[in-house]
Formats: structure tokens, sequence, C-alpha cells
């Protein structure tokens, strides 16, 4: 691997884990396992230790997963929150027995096992023995204020029983018992609403909620097992620990290994294995801890994770069974996606007969046939997945599969055209089979889903089952139709059969009829990730909304044409290369004429990108524009725009305003002390300044917070101003005065 690579590989690695960190701390809706996780996060551990010259401080590697969102009071710890480095095998783990030995000069080590409970990390303080505050771990050193939430939990005693410190940071983990999870995902069945995956989403999604009542109904629990700050201290070691948390009526683990030496610690890890399926909440590994807490200030830690401790992570469960069938599914987008139809089998507290095959390039490189023998995982309790088949035991007449004979080369549910397209893949493009028929019942349900989804306008009640039917009875044939469809007919919604009726009712209607009308209010960005529009993530509808006023503006943008047009003219400007090997000059006047053009081009591009397209990010760039001008322009587009006409809903954007920083281009690095990465952002945009995601020449500012990284070495090195948060608020102040 080259230098270069090595690069371009880091980068990619780096925006991956943390998109997967947004959506495992902030949202609660992690797309892959934890296994899959750290083998991305690993990798880039060891391609930052290879080529040190690419480290930096702000790199996912080097800091806590952050929790934190929008409408909590923050607070700062009194002892940072840490997290904890993962391991998948006894060769690692022995190998930090060894380090330990080597840094505290003993092999006489004691260690405590315990469970490592799937849930959300928090940190309780008590004062004079009587609860006072409860706050996530956050970004480590401040966190989430969600104490009106923890007190909906029963099992938490407001006052700690006997003596106690004058001030306590315990900390422990909240969860859903597998009970609990159950019955609320049969209620939401009951409703028509789309089924949750795992107990830790719920309830890392539950705290988050900004209604206790609601928090209350979903009966989190909690246990206990770390000490923050405390004074005056109360214990020596974890086992005298336990022991308080027990006497001061604290829920604890069910059950604490104290042991001594590293074999002990590993067979008490095989001891927890054979027993953690009987415990009422979910396991995912073991946690090693340094007994004695002497033994632990002299380890240390880094930034990020303690020395003395570590996470045994134990290996995803699977199963065996038979593949009964390959169905095929169609998505919002229209890619056809199979799904293995299995013999039912047991796997990690649930019943499995479906499981993803991902794509037909996969089922080909694992030979996977009808009537095999599979062997299926469900790691983090996410999707369960097909591993691999066993060829042996394959019954006779067993064939390749091929989707295009499977479908009968249409899409199974419209029956309309299907063509092979590329398409993102794990490590690079793929390719995938997609329905061309944008009105396809199928792709109409999942545009449906996604319209009333959570990130997106937050319609809750609209899950699958309520769509289909929508979908079904024709009642809703774009997403903005459901506003059209009054509460009497939401109410009488048949969710089951002619024969076992199952009535949707008006209490759910009326939540959806109310959850709608506040939907009308939301701003342009998620308007437009809702609509699904092609290339549009999350974070590219947050620059088109900040950027367009309303649809109309958006729709034919010049800002996007230009960013086409700066596209054609860098795809010339290679062309028109005096030096191209490719395609040389033929002559000398040839080659004045290209370097004459090339001249007029530079001049072309910089007016384009210091004029109407000054601090847009990379996130716009021509495949998005692209693909947004041509959906708008598109029968569906226009079908949208004009729906939305009809039902009177013109959403706002967020557009630059005029202001202090009018013209100032501001690039953020680092964790501010105060004011949150997005809040800083909106504070710049109101003041009519724009936010860029990498530093040049052309940046304004640079707004430097703790831990800042590579931008910061860039900025000083071009002589970019760097700034602090308190002369950001300073400079505020002019635009207010």
């Amino acid at each position: 691997m080259s230098p270069a690579q090595a690069s371009k590989r880091i980068a990619e690695l780096r925006s991956e884990v943390a998109a997967h960190d947004e959506r495992y701390y902030r949202r609660a809706a992690p797309e892959i396992s934890d296994f899959e996780y750290d083998v991305l996060k690993a990798e880039l551990a060891d391609l930052e230790k290879r080529w040190p010259q690419f480290a930096a401080a702000d790199s996912p590697t080097q800091r806590v997963g952050d929790d934190r969102v929008q409408g909590f009071r923050e607070v700062e710890h009194r002892q940072k929150m840490l997290s904890l480095d993962n391991t998948y095998n006894e060769a690692e783990l022995r190998g930090f027995h060894a380090r330990l030995v080597r840094l505290l000069d003993t092999e006489d080590l004691r260690y405590t096992v315990e469970p490592k409970i799937d849930g959300l990390a928090v940190s309780l303080t008590y004062e004079q023995g009587r609860f006072v505050r409860a706050v996530t771990r956050g970004r480590g050193d401040r966190g989430d204020d969600i104490t009106a939430n923890v007190l909906t939990i029963h099992s938490l005693p407001k006052s700690l029983r006997g003596p106690a410190p004058r001030v306590v940071e315990i900390r422990g983990e909240i969860y859903l018992t597998v009970a609990e999870f159950d019955r609320i995902n049969a209620e939401r069945a009951a409703a028509g609403e789309e089924l949750y995956a795992n107990p830790r989403n719920v309830a890392a999604g539950t705290i988050k909620l900004l209604d206790p009542a609601e928090v209350a109904r979903r009966k989190l629990d909690i246990v206990l097992y770390g000490l923050g700050y405390c004074e005056p201290e109360v214990a020596s070691s974890q086992t005298d620990l336990h022991e308080r948390l027990e006497a001061w009526g604290l829920p604890v683990v069910e059950k604490l290994w104290a042991v001594r030496g590293i074999d002990a610690a590993w067979a008490a890890i095989g001891e927890l294995d054979e027993r953690r399926r009987t415990f009422a909440y979910g396991t995912d590994g073991a946690v090693v801890k340094l007994d004695a807490f002497e033994q632990q200030r002299n380890a240390g830690a880094t930034d990020k994770a303690p020395r003395w401790a570590i996470a045994y992570k134990y290996k995803p469960d699977t199963a065996r069974t038979r593949l009964k069938a390959i169905t095929i599914q169609v998505g919002k987008t229209g890619i056809l996606s199979p799904v293995a139809e299995l013999e039912p089998v047991f796997l990690s507290l649930s019943t499995i007969s479906r499981a993803t095959l991902h794509n037909e390039e996969e089922i080909r490189r694992k030979d996977i046939r009808i009537g095999d023998l599979v062997e299926i995982e469900r790691a983090g309790e996410v999707i369960p997945a097909v591993l691999r088949s066993f060829s042996e035991e394959r019954p006779p007449g067993a064939e390749p599969f091929d989707l295009v004979k499977a479908v009968g080369g249409s899409c199974p549910v419209c029956h309309g055209r299907i063509a092979r397209v590329e398409v993102a893949a794990e490590g690079g493009e793929g390719v995938a089979w997609k329905c061309q028929n944008y009105d396809c019942a199928a792709q109409r349900v999942g545009r449906l889903v996604f319209f009333c989804s959570r990130r997106a306008l937050a319609i809750d009640g609209v899950g699958d089952i309520v769509s289909a039917k929508l979908v079904e009875l024709d009642l809703v044939r774009d997403p903005p139709d459901l506003y059209d469809v009054p509460l009497a007919t939401l109410a009488t919604l048949n969710l089951g059969t002619a024969e076992e009726p199952r009535i949707f009712g008006e209490k759910n209607a009326t939540k959806i009829v109310a959850a709608r009308e506040v939907a009308r209010t939301l701003p342009l960005e998620r308007w437009v990730y809702a609509l699904s529009v092609p290339e549009v993530g999350e974070t590219t509808a947050r620059e088109l909304g900040r950027r367009h006023r309303n649809f109309a503006a958006l729709a034919d943008s010049p800002l996007l044409h230009a960013v086409l047009k700066r596209a054609e003219l860098e795809d010339e400007k290679d062309r028109e290369s005096p030096n191209s090997k490719k395609n040389p000059p033929k002559d000398d006047a040839e080659r004045e004429r290209r370097k004459s053009r090339r001249t007029a081009i530079d001049a072309e591009i910089a007016q384009l990108t210091e004029g109407i397209l000054a601090g847009v990010p990379s996130e716009v760039g021509p495949a998005v524009a692209g693909s947004v001008l041509d959906f708008f322009a598109s029968e569906p587009g226009r079908r949208l725009l004009a729906k939305l006409a009809v039902l009177g809903i013109d959403p706002a954007g967020t557009v630059l305003a005029a202001g202090v920083f009018t013209g100032k281009t501001f690039v953020l690095t680092g964790t501010l002390p105060a004011l949150k990465r997005e809040e800083a952002e909106a504070k710049i945009l109101a003041a009519g300044g724009k936010v860029s995601g990498s530093v040049s020449k052309k940046t304004s500012y640079v707004l430097a917070g703790a831990e800042a990284g590579s931008k910061l070495e860039k900025a000083q090195a071009l002589g970019v101003a760097v700034i602090d948060e308190a002369e950001f608020v300073s400079l505020l102040g002019t635009e207010k005065k």
C-alpha cells in the first residue's frame, strides 16, 4: 500500500466509522453488528499505527463515541467517563495481562470478571446519600442530563441505605429486559407498527425521549457496577465496591467473579458464557478489570479507555438450519434483495425463520443453493445473515441461484422492467438488480415507511403493516397522499383479514393525524430527506436545506447547475491538458491552444468556486446535483411538488442570512467547551457565514476546540486565523450590537 492509498483508506474508514457512531450512539439504530463495526475500527487503528504521519487526534480511534442529542441540558462529569477496548480472542486477552505485568512490575494480579450488559452507559450522582442526577456518557467529559427519565426506573432507589459519601458518581448501564422488549413489540404488532430490532436499541432510544411519561411506559431497568468521582473514598477494590453497592440497596450484576491470574479470568469468562443466556438482560461479553483501585490508578488510561480493563466479546451466536427457499424483496429504491426462507431455528433468544442473503453476487460467491444446510448468524441481534452452506450435505439436483430466472425476468411485485445497476457495497462498488417502475407498489410502501420514520418526518404509527394497507387500498400513491386520508378512514383500517379482523382504531389514527400536522412545520432539509430523493442522504439534505429557500428554489437550483458546470469544466480541463499522454497535442499550435484554454477554464472554475459555490461542501457534488435536478424535472418529481402545493405544504430552508459573518467561511475542528458542533454551525449560518469541511487559503477562520487535529495544523501552516469558542462568541456579539 502506497502512502496515497493509505491516506485514502484511512479517510474512508474514518468517515465510515463516524457514520456508524452517529447511528449507534445518537440514533440508537445501528446498521451493522458490533463485530463488523469492531473490524472496521481495528483496520483503521492498524493503518494509523503503520502510517503515523496520517494519525489525527479527532480520529474515531482516539475518542469516545458521542451519544449527546438535541433537547437535553449538558452536564460535566466530575471524573471522565471512558469506554472500553474490545477483544474477541484469548491471545489478545493474554496480551492485555502481559502489558499490565510490565506496567505494574508484578505477575500477581487479581481481576474481577462480570457480564457486559448490552445497554446505555449512565453515570448517577448521589449527594449526602440522595439521588440528584443522571447523565449519559456523552463525549466522555460531559453528557446529557437524563435525570427526569431515570427517575421512572422503579428498581433504582432515590436514597442510599446506611452511611454514604458526601458525593459519589456511580456508573452503570440502563437496559430493557427481554420480557419487556417482547411486550413492547407485541403492542406494536397489534397496532400495525414496525417491530423493533433488539432491546439495546429500544433502551437507548427510550432514555433519550423528551417525554418522561412515555419513558415510564417502557419499564426500563438499570444495573450498577463502577465508580467515578467519590469523596471521601469508600472502597479499595472492585470487589469492595460491589459489596458497597449491594449494601446501599442498588441493583448490581447477577454474578461477579473475583479471581487471581489470567488463567482463572479466562475460566470465569467461559463460565459466564454458559450462564449468561439465563439472565433477564442481554449480554454480549465479559468485562475483565484489575481488582485493586491502587493498581488501576498506576496502570492509568488513554484518552479513550482505561488500561486496567478490557471487554472480551463473545463470538456471535450461530445455528444450522435448512434453506427452504429464496424470496425476493423490493425496497424503497427498487433494489431487489434476496431473502433466505429457513426452517425455523432458535437463536439469540428468538426463533429465526428468515435471514438476509445481501445480493446475488454474495449467493454465488458462497455457493448457497435452495435445499442446502446453512449456518446463520445473529451478531449483535441485528438482522440474521447466512454465513455459509455445507455443500457436502447438499440434496441432489440443487442448482446455482439465478435471480433473474427466479423472478421471471421482471419485478416480482409490479412485473415491470428490471435493470442491472451499480450500487454502493462493502469495500467498494457492487451490482444489483433494480425495478425501473417508480410507481411499483413495493417502492411506494417503502417510501411511505421512510417518509414517516423518526429521522424523516417522525409520523409515528405508520410502519410496514399500515403502509402496506394504505398502498393496497390505493389510498396513498406518493407519501404526501397520507395527508388526504381522513381520520375515520385511518381508524377503520383492517390490518388483519376478513376472517380475523384487526382494526387500527381511533386512538392510533388520532396520533397519526396529530403527528402529520406537526410535520408540516418541519424545515426543508427534513422534507427533502423524507421524500427519498435519489443520492440524498441526511447530511446532504441538511446542506441543501441550508442553501435553498424552498422546494421551488431547489427544483431548478442555480447552485446545483453551477456544481454540474464546474464538474464539466474540470473534465474539459483534463481533456485539454497540453501534457496528456493518452491524447497528446498534434503540434505546437495545438499545445499553445490547450494552454490558453486551460487558463480560461481555471478562471471559470475559480469564478464559480469563489462565487456561487463558495463554502459548498463536498457532499453536494455533481452526482447529487444531477440526481436532484433530474428527479424534480421527472414526472414523479413534478407530481410530488404539485401535491405539496395543493396541500399548502411549503417548508422553508435555513437560507444563509446576511450578517457579521457574510462572506466568511469557517472550518470547525475539535470539541468546543460549551457549544455542540451543530449549534456552532447554526450560529455561523444565521450570521451569514458558511461552513466548510476542509481548510484552504480561502478559509476565513478555523474554530478550534479540544483535541483539534490535522485541520488545526493545516490552518497554522497556511496562516489561517484560528479562534477558540470565547473569540467566536465575541465575534457574534458584534452582530448583536
